[in-house]
């Protein structure tokens, strides 16, 4: 007969089995299926010394995946959603620099100027780079750029 500590430890196993998952996540589902804080807990302590849960290679990975097409406010609302802490989150977000941040806006906008025939707006493309979580000054840098080179063509 499994004990209720063996059961859990199996689902999260299963879990975790599926995609990588926050100390959170785990958390959240191992109480949804009825386990106590303190089995919780003792799984959560296991699958830590394991090496199995660590939410600040979590969040650099998220980062990673989801630059190409958001933004740092986007992206960081997403982790925090997830249970990251803020202060992984703004490790995470420095480490990988604002320069990063402007070069996927970037992309994002010649693909965009290029799909509307080359002509689009700075208030369009402004709205379509805030929509993603890209923030102020990075629109702002992105939007005078391509006029920029809009104007030397």
């Amino acid at each position: 007969m499994n004990t209720e500590l063996e059961c859990a430890r199996n689902l999260a196993y299963r879990m975790i089995t599926y995609r990588r998952r926050t100390k959170h996540e785990i958390e959240q589902g191992l109480e949804k299926k009825g386990f106590s804080k303190e089995i919780t807990c003792q799984v959560l302590t296991l699958l830590d010394n394991y090496g199995y849960i660590n939410d600040k290679d979590y969040a650099g990975i998220w980062v990673a995946q989801r630059l190409a097409k958001r933004g740092f406010r986007v992206i960081k609302q997403e982790l925090l959603e997830k249970g990251i802490e803020v202060l992984i989150i703004e490790e995470t977000l420095n480490e990988i620099g604002q320069e990063a941040e402007f070069a996927a806006a970037m992309k994002l906008a010649v693909k965009k100027t290029e799909s509307s025939g080359g002509i689009c707006s700075f208030m369009r493309l402004a709205g379509y780079l805030e929509r993603r979580g890209f923030s102020y000054d990075v629109i702002g840098q992105v939007c005078r750029n391509i006029s920029d080179k809009a104007g030397l063509a």
